[in-house]
């Protein structure tokens, strides 16, 4: 029955293709009766725009300055309504170009900006040739958190992105440029926080390396810039963020709670993570990034709906190593769920998350994991020696 599921690969591809049109169809009906029309109110790129500008015309130090941030972003156009800022300096840095132009032209280049970015990612990493590509991508487009995120200005895209240049480059065995480019994650890093440990510890130090030194670069940078009231005022963001429940609805800490149970549950995700990379030793790098991004999402007390996005991105990398039929199912089963999250809520999404990072750490799935890596490793070469 296995067999005969796998074989159909066409016939998934047509009906995946379809779903996703469909889905990705439902989505643009929202953007243009809800989200476009809402975009002060509902466009976070307000939020990082008015951060960007913040900086820029009042110093870092008042970068997280609360009442500095809701002038600035009211004054941006009548009717915008502000709420606090709570990423990191580096994603007003990324904002800062756009202060050249007028915000609605700002915020049009921005979601250009990110439709790019998603579909730079799905480029790189998509599994597949043709329809099943296709496939991918409408599945991708038409994913609700996707769709949401592009439509709200979050930057998941830009992360997603990021991940999948990382992991092309080291695939090509450029380590020391995937690193760098993998520090791009600092743009919110709590979406693939954990994908350098499990780098490091399935054998990929130079990635690592490049990743460490470009990071601390960011962060000597972002320190000096803010100056002692500047981290402090973040320091008591961050404790906002972790009592804001649109934060943490998502995340762990929502079922859970904050206290002793989150940090030994947090401390069990590391730990499943790590012997997961451990084990991923000598089977390239699809498998140590799926599953550093699953293990952070889990990790993390801060998660937006729109985050789920990236899990796409690692089951992609994930089908590319050689997934095995319950990872095939888990995948399916989360895609459902996750087109369903505002109504399923967090519980059964964290439930799915969690036993796709057990599966990875399963011995038995690493005798799939070897061959796909191989049989991926081997394409590569005859496309290498085709073009040659």
């Amino acid at each position: 029955m296995v067999v005969y599921f796998r074989e159909r690969t066409r016939m998934w591809a047509a009906a995946g293709l379809w779903a996703g049109i469909l889905l990705a169809a439902f989505n643009l009906y929202a953007a243009v009766t809800t989200y476009i029309p809402q975009h002060l109110v509902r466009n976070d790129f307000r939020l990082i725009y008015g951060a960007a500008l913040n900086g820029w015309e009042h110093g870092y130090s008042r970068l997280y300055d609360l009442a500095a941030q809701k002038a600035t972003v009211e004054g941006l156009q009548p009717g915008t309504y502000w709420s606090p800022f709570l990423n990191p300096p580096t994603l007003a840095w990324v904002a800062t170009p756009f202060l050249g132009l007028p915000f609605d032209l700002a915020l049009l280049l921005w979601t250009a900006l990110l439709v790019g970015a998603a579909l730079f990612a799905w480029r790189l990493v998509a599994p597949g040739a043709g329809l099943t590509r296709a496939a991918h991508l409408a599945l991708f487009l038409g994913l609700f958190p996707t769709a949401f995120g592009l439509m709200v200005g979050q930057p998941v895209a830009l992360v997603a992105a990021a991940v999948a240049a990382s992991w092309w480059l080291a695939e090509r065995k450029q380590p020391v440029p995937a690193g760098l480019v993998l520090s791009l994650i600092a743009i919110k890093p709590q979406l693939a926080l954990l994908v350098p440990l499990c780098l490091l510890v399935s054998r990929h130090g130079r990635v690592f390396g490049a990743w460490l030194a470009a990071t601390a670069v960011m962060g000597l940078v972002a320190v000096v810039m803010l100056g002692p009231d500047g981290l402090q005022r973040y320091r008591d963001v961050l404790s906002l963020a972790s009592q804001w429940e649109p934060t943490r609805r998502y995340a762990i800490a929502g079922p859970l709670g904050l206290g002793p149970l989150l940090y030994a549950v947090e401390a069990v995700v590391v730990a499943v993570a790590v012997a997961a990379a451990w084990r991923q030793r000598g089977l390239g790098t699809s498998r140590p990034i799926a599953t550093g991004i699953v293990a952070s999402l889990l990790f993390t007390p801060y998660v937006g709906f729109q985050d789920f996005a990236i899990l796409v991105v690692a089951g992609w990398l994930l089908v590319r190593s050689g997934a095995t039929s319950v990872q095939v199912a888990l995948m399916v089963i989360g895609y459902a769920l996750l087109e369903l999250a505002l109504l399923v809520l967090a519980v059964p999404i964290l439930l799915a998350e969690a036993a796709l990072l057990l599966s990875l750490a399963w011995p038995s799935s690493f005798r799939s994991a070897g061959a796909g890596e191989a049989l991926e490793n081997s394409g590569q070469r005859s496309v290498g020696v085709r073009r040659v």
